[in-house]
């Protein structure tokens, strides 16, 4: 390769022949500005497609009816609902058509508006709680899994869509061995990228969902393990252990950190929470939130609170770096 002045003459005659100055180089978007742009593309592309979605549906006759089956139910669903309702639609279609597992459903509506108030009253064979105003999802949470008959709960957030097998895999993993407690899966976002595969909980209470922008197929991303935590975007848990812990901690208010708390709480108790790869969940997140930026500042809020329920095992946690992910991944006593 030339170098020295020829050099340079043809590196300023090849920028000169660009369509835009070199200055704006220095304008171009960060990688994570590009990235935060097609996550918004996205979600805007499913809300269109969900509203369509709803619409349709509103308009026909039909109805979303809940299979039955021969003897007790193998899991419990629990779905907190507040507004949108054309991603509840989608969420209810998810867990309806789920093959594999006896599925009850209990939905627990938290004073929806009107419109989701109406598609409601077309979903049959399901067991419905209402709520005379918003409880949160934790109270709500809490509530529908006092209604559940099932030996397993499994907590599905409104705005998440399993895919086909979800349960059934995740019921499969709980029971694989007498020391599971919870399962958790891959959740994946509008975008098609990984919002978690597990999450960790860092030494200052700080959580992260481990490979979060990553594409789903990474490797990585392959095989079971332990893990601190999983989100409610999909969560299941035996019904038996849940009763033992009292469920959600009331502490944490409207929600935020009570997912990890109960964790946290079942690892203490002798009980493992392990990633199962199989289980594939699509998450709108935060769909229900009443406006940007209220679920930083609930959790933040919630944080401090668990940061001094847990300060025992957060001082054996790892302390939040890129270096630290491969071995946070996996919880393991420290």
């Amino acid at each position: 390769m030339a170098d020295g002045p020829a050099a340079m003459a043809g590196w300023r005659t090849r920028a000169a022949e660009l369509p835009w100055p070199l200055s704006a180089l220095a304008r171009l978007p960060r990688k994570s500005e590009r990235a935060a742009r097609r996550a918004a593309v996205a979600k805007a592309r499913l809300t269109q497609q969900a509203r369509a979605q709803l619409a349709a549906f509103m308009d026909s006759e039909e109805r979303i009816v809940w299979p039955t089956w021969d003897g007790p139910p193998d899991v419990t669903a629990v779905l907190v609902v507040w507004n949108q309702p054309h991603l509840v639609l989608r969420s209810l279609m998810a867990l309806r058509d789920q093959l594999g597992a006896a599925l009850e459903l209990v939905l627990v509506d938290n004073a929806s508006d009107a419109e989701t108030q109406a598609l409601l009253r077309r979903v049959d064979g399901v067991t419905l709680v209402r709520n005379a105003s918003n409880k949160g999802f934790l109270t709500a949470a809490n509530q529908g899994a006092a209604a559940a008959r099932a030996g397993a709960i499994v907590f599905v957030n409104s705005d998440a869509f399993p895919r086909q097998g979800a349960v059934a895999h995740a019921l499969a993993a709980l029971f694989a061995r007498p020391d599971v407690g919870a399962v958790a899966g891959r959740v994946i976002l509008p975008s098609g990228r990984v919002q978690e595969a597990g999450c960790i909980v860092w030494t200052d209470g700080a959580t992260a969902g481990y490979g979060r922008g990553w594409r789903p197929d990474d490797a990585r991303l392959g095989a079971p393990r332990d893990i601190d935590y999983g989100s409610g975007a999909f969560l299941m848990t035996r019904r038996d252990v849940w009763k033992s812990l009292g469920g959600f901690d009331p502490v944490y208010g409207f929600g935020y950190f009570e997912e990890a708390d109960y964790c946290l709480r079942l690892w203490a108790a002798g009980w493992r929470v392990v990633y199962a790869p199989t289980v594939v969940t699509e998450h709108f997140e935060f769909g229900s939130e009443a406006k940007a930026g209220d679920a930083a500042h609930i959790s933040e809020a919630n944080r401090a609170v668990f940061r001094e329920r847990h300060a025992a095992a957060l001082a054996r946690q790892l302390p939040a770096s890129k270096d630290n992910l491969a071995a946070a991944r996996t919880h393991a006593p420290r």
